[in-house]
Order: structure tokens, then sequence, then C-alpha cells
């Protein structure tokens, strides 16, 4: 429980209440489908659905009340109302006050790309919920994602880490608005969301906001490209700036990087095997490991969770199915994160043929295709056997990948899977890379799927046999 009842909450954002003002609530959730017995639902008007249409599910899956407007409809009985003038607001305003309750450290993470990965190994190797540690769930970082995601740490939380996800100038100082970190973590600078940020400057300048926003006395942790990329910003900063450089030959070594084993040295802590795929996964979890230090985790407890790390789903997990290997990079993508995944797949010790499935890269604005394009050239240089370009953005990238690529176009997902279902080999590795509007993930639930179906038809015909 939150601690949070109807008259509190009413207090803190301005409502009006019609019901039971001691009525203590469970969670704060905006999805009528999510919603538990004792959960407040806030209904939100987005622009695909309206929260208030959906109230009566949420009433029939146990919602204790819901947060509203005073918009005049017919609305089901049985449910206790706050009815607000505006409901994302007010959401803000109820994470705002719950915030104040914490006494929690607050750890901010921001950047272009890995703020997801960033806060999930960060919670692992602070010791996660064991600790009393709580961080942002999934990818909850945007004025609507960040509030819910403070509103979802319990009371007792000792250090929350949460994600400050940006589109366009402005948004970072409503974000800090709603929670101002004592500590961040700047993952990258690179080409996103170009469409609402226009250039990279831009991209730099509004990020370089999350570390002005630490106090004095507190700690801005950064790696030197993305230093060399703000350097010019943090002249007023107050946070002492901790530049990291996690492949320096005085910290961490590599030994051997084989996929999903990579053997580390460091002078003091000794060799570990890392279950990690990628040089950037490692460059993270190295950054992790320095800030999890700092938040005096012994070391022993440190290279236990080290070798233990978790990447979140979608973001460079690897199945093996039917002795294929799938890469499963598509939860988001932009070019910088393009550009690492396919280095993965141009790595990785090959047996069979490389795949790459492969489409658009969302909110690039005008630079779209040029840099759509220069995906292709790297996809010619790291030398695969076939690129599935999918939509309008695997156009593009196929444009550049060169002659000796083998090509096939698409339309969607479901055309891409089909090419593959008659395609793949035993030992092939495929990666699945795009912005996630593109669904490039159900081709993996697609194969796996296969696959059960597959071994269940031959146990049945191994018992009816027997």
């Amino acid at each position: 429980m939150l601690g949070l009842t109807a008259d509190c909450v009413t207090s803190a954002v301005g409502a009006i209440l019609h019901g039971d003002g001691t009525r203590e609530f469970a969670r704060v959730v905006i999805d009528s489908r999510a919603v538990q017995p004792g959960d407040l639902f806030v209904a939100l008007r987005g622009a695909r659905t309206d929260g208030h249409l959906h109230l009566r599910q949420a009433l029939d899956q146990g919602a204790a009340a819901a947060l509203v407007l005073p918009d005049g409809q017919e609305r089901p009985t049985g449910l206790d109302y706050l009815v607000v003038p505006d409901t994302l607001i007010a959401l803000a305003d109820l994470a705002r006050f719950h915030f104040g309750r914490l006494q929690a450290k607050v750890i901010g993470i921001t950047g272009s790309v890995g703020k997801t990965t960033a806060k999930d190994f960060l919670f692992q190797l602070l010791g996660g919920a064991q600790q009393n540690i709580f961080a942002a769930p999934a990818s909850y970082n945007s004025e609507i994602g960040l509030p819910l995601a403070i509103l979802a740490a319990p009371l007792t939380t000792k250090v929350l880490i949460l994600e400050y996800g940006i589109n366009a100038p402005g948004e970072m100082e409503v974000l800090l608005g709603i929670a101002r970190p004592h500590q961040a973590w700047i993952t990258a600078i690179a080409p996103a969301h170009l469409e609402g940020l226009v250039d990279l400057r831009t991209v730099a300048v509004e990020k370089a906001k999350l570390g002005r926003s630490v106090l004095e006395q507190n700690r801005v942790w950064l790696d030197s490209p993305c230093w060399e990329k703000i350097h010019d910003l943090t002249a007023d900063w107050q946070a002492d700036m901790v530049k990291v450089d996690p492949f320096d030959e005085s910290g961490w070594r590599i030994l051997c990087n084989q996929p999903g084993a990579v053997r580390v040295q460091h002078p003091v802590w000794g060799e570990l095997v890392l279950p990690l795929f990628a040089r950037h996964q490692i460059a993270t979890a190295f950054v992790a490991a320095r800030i999890a230090v700092d938040h005096h985790v012994s070391i022993t407890d440190l290279c236990q969770r080290l070798t233990q790390l978790q990447a979140p789903p979608g973001r460079l997990t690897v199945s093996t199915i039917n002795q294929v290997t799938v890469i499963d990079d598509a939860y988001n993508a932009n070019p910088a994160s393009m550009a690492a995944a396919l280095e993965l797949l141009g790595s990785w010790p090959r047996r069979g043929r490389r795949i790459a499935v492969l489409g658009s890269m969302q909110e690039l604005g005008a630079a779209a295709e040029v840099l759509h394009r220069q995906v292709g050239c790297q996809v010619a240089e790291i030398g695969i056997d076939l690129l599935i370009g999918v939509g309008v953005g695997g156009t593009w990238i196929a444009a550049t990948a060169g002659k000796q690529v083998a090509i096939r176009l698409v339309e969607d997902v479901a055309a891409a899977a089909e090419i593959l279902t008659d395609y793949l080999q035993p030992h092939d590795i495929v990666l699945l890379k795009a912005s996630r509007s593109e669904g490039l993930e159900k081709i993996l639930a697609g194969l796996q799927l296969r696959h059960l179906a597959g071994t269940a038809a031959a146990s049945v015909d191994g018992g009816s046999g027997a």
C-alpha cells in the first residue's frame, strides 16, 4: 500500500471528492485493463483513446475510485470519483506529493540511448528490492511514465532510480518540476527524437539540464564520449562531475569477448565473467558498477551481481530457437543503437549466415532518409548474408547496403516473418532491429510459437509410435 487515502489525494491535487475520503488506494494506474482491486484509476485523454470511456471496465476489475474530468458525462455508479480540471496535471501533482513523502536518494538517468538498460543494471547492482531499491518500471520516463514510476515506489524505498526521457525542448523542465534527482547519470548524446529536438546540439542542451538540476555535493556520472559533447554546457553546474572511461586500462580490461560470456579483469576486484553480448552493454555495466561502489556496495556483493546481470527485454536479449540465434533488439532504434546492434551482429562468431531484419527508426525528422542510408553503409561494411528491409526505413537502408548483400524488401512484419520461415537454417544468426512501432518483436514470438508447436507435434508422434 502507498498510504494514499482519498482525502489525501483530494488535498494533493485539488480535487472535488464524491465518495469515501478514508478509502486507501493500493496503486495508481492509467490502463483500465491493468486495474486490480483497490486501485485508483486515472482517466487520461490521449490521441488514441479516452480513459473516461473505460470507467466501467475499471469498476468491473475492482477499482476503488477514479480521477476524472468534470465533463458532464454519465459515470457508472459504484466508483468513488475525484474530479479535477486536468487529469494529467493532477497525476503530476500527485506524483510530486508522493515524491515529497519518500526518504529516498534519487538517481536520475537520461540519454539518447541506453537509459532503461542503465536503470536495470544499476537496480541489480545496488541490490534490488531486497535492499529497498526501486526503479522505474519498463521505460516509464515521460510526462505520464515518470509520475507513474514515482507513484509505484513504496514508502520504504531507500534509492529511487528514475528515467528522464524527452522528445522536444522544454520537456526536461516539466519532468524536473515533478522530481529533481540527487544524482544523475547521462548515458549518451546521439541523434534521437530529432523530429522534436532538431539537431545534436539541442539534444545535448536538453539532456544537460538533468545534470544542471543536481545540487552541490552530489554527483553527475557520464562517460568520456558524452563529456566531449556537453562539457561546454557544464560551467554553471553545482554538482561534482565524474567522468568515467569504461575501458580505461587502469580500470576494467576485457580479456575475452565471447557473446554472453565476457571475461574481464579489474586491478582490485579480479577476474569476472559477465553474461553480456555487446561492447556498449559492457560499458554500461562498468559505469553502473562505479556508481554502486559510490553507494557503498561491497566488492563481494558487486562482483556476484555483475556475473548475474540481466538486460531488459527487447534490448539485445538473445534466444536460441531450433539452433538459430535470434538477437532481439527491437524495443527501440536510433542511429546510435542501430550501429551498436549491427556491430554486434558483425562480430558474432560465424557458424551460419548473418541475417539482419531492419525497419524504420522513428522521430528523426528531416534527417530520417540520410540517417537510414548511413545505416545501409554499415550493413555493407560488416558483411551480412541477407538484409530484410521492412517498410520505408528498411527501403532506405537497403539502398546503400551494397551489391554483395542479398536484399529482400517487405512492407510489414508478417511478410518478413514469412521470408525467415522459409530461409532459416541451423546456426544462422538473426538480428531484429527497428523502432518499437514497427513491431519486429512479433517475429521472435512467432518463431518461438512455431518451435513449441513443432516440439509438441514431435512428442505426439513419438508417443503414438511407442
